[in-house]
Order: C-alpha cells, then structure tokens, then sequence
C-alpha cells in the first residue's frame, strides 16, 4: 500500500470519528436545551404557586378584617337597642352574629392547614365566643334595660376580652402578611435563579450545538 493511499485511509477514519463525536455533541446540545425547557416550566410552577399562595393569604386577611368589623358591628347592636328600644337593632344583631360565625368558620378552614396560626386562631375563635355570649345576654334582657347595659359593657372585665379579641384579630393579620413576604422572596429568588440557570444552559447549549454541526461537517468532507 503506498503512503498516499494510507493517508487517505487515515484520513476518512479520522473524518468518521469527527462524524460520530459531531453526533453525539448535537445530542447532549439538544438534552440540554431540554433541560432549559423543564427549568423554565418549574418556574411556571413555582409563579402559579405563588400566586395561588398570595390569593389564600388575601381570602385570610379579607376575613380577619371581616370579623374585626363584626366585633365591633355586635356590640352597636347591643348598644343600639339598649339605648332606643328599637326592635329593629334586634334584626340587627342576628345579622351580625350570623356574618360573625360565617366569617369565623370561614377562616377556621383557611388557616385549618397552617400549624403557625391554628393556636392563635384558637384563642381568638375562645374570644368571640365569650363576646357574643354576653351580647346575647344582654339582648336577651328586653327594653328598659340601658342602665345594665352599659355597665357590662364598660365591665373592665369584658372591656379586656374586647381588647384581647382585637389585638389577637391584629396577630393574625401581622402574621398573615408576614408569611407572606417570606414566601414571596423565596419564590422570586428561587424563580430568579433557575431562570439564570436556564439562560446558561441554553447558551451552553448553542454552544455545543455549533460545535457538534462543525465536526459533523467537516467529517462529511471528501479526503482530496
């Protein structure tokens, strides 16, 4: 065999390895554009979880405020009638105890799946229950009984729970919010780094992808 010949022999090996390696380098390019798309997609995942995360937390604070108004809503009531003997407020103070155990049970299932404020939801429900009890009682009193009335109202004690319902009602609130930023900017930051991650994946991607064309290429050329 003469030398040209076996350079010519070397050569067309030497231009398939380049063939066969141009392949395999186009299939991890191709692998990791793949991987770029997962990525992207669990970012897609962690926004919509986010975003349903900041739609619960609104759903929460929409009836903590609902049963702050309430607190305050029953005790006009009971103030209302002792005050004018008007049975209207009567009709009143249903619909405000009803609105009351709509907005609590609402809010007990809301926080029903998070151990950080169940307790506080607890005392808090406690609270309401002893507020409510005694505005029943004193509705339950009838006209003519302004006197008694104001004097439980203004009981110290009862004054207390008052406070307690409210400042545990401004807890929960305070935490809610809480909660919320802190998974708000661990979901930015999660989203932000695997978005970059992702950039460089694809880039690496391209890269290889040029390179894997390149050997391709010129293993396909003829051995002059």
């Amino acid at each position: 065999m003469s030398a040209t010949s076996f350079q010519r022999l070397k050569a067309l090996f030497f231009r398939g390895q380049l063939r066969q390696v141009g392949g395999q380098i186009l299939v991890v390019a191709v692998v990791l554009l793949l991987s770029a798309v997962l990525l992207l997609g669990v970012n897609v995942t962690k926004l919509q979880e986010s975003f349903a995360w900041v739609q619960e937390t609104d759903d929460e604070l929409i009836q903590i405020a609902e049963v702050d108004k309430r607190l305050v809503g029953n005790e006009l009531t009971v103030r209302g009638y002792a005050l004018t003997d008007d049975p209207v407020f009567l009709t009143y103070h249903q619909d405000e105890d009803r609105q009351m155990n709509v907005a609590i049970g609402k809010l007990g299932k809301l926080l029903a799946d998070d151990p950080n404020l169940t307790q506080d939801f607890a005392e808090l429900r406690g609270l309401v229950k002893q507020r409510l009890d005694l505005f029943s009682s004193l509705i339950a009193l009838g006209p003519g009984h302004a006197q008694e009335v104001a004097a439980a109202i203004r009981n110290p004690k009862y004054r207390e729970v008052m406070r307690a319902a409210r400042a545990k009602v401004e807890k929960l609130r305070n935490l809610n919010l809480k909660q919320l930023a802190v998974q708000q900017a661990a979901a930015a930051q999660q989203v932000k780094s695997t978005y970059r991650l992702a950039i460089g994946i694809v880039v690496l991607a391209f890269v290889f992808g040029a390179l894997g064309l390149a050997f391709a290429q010129y293993g396909r050329g003829r051995y002059a």
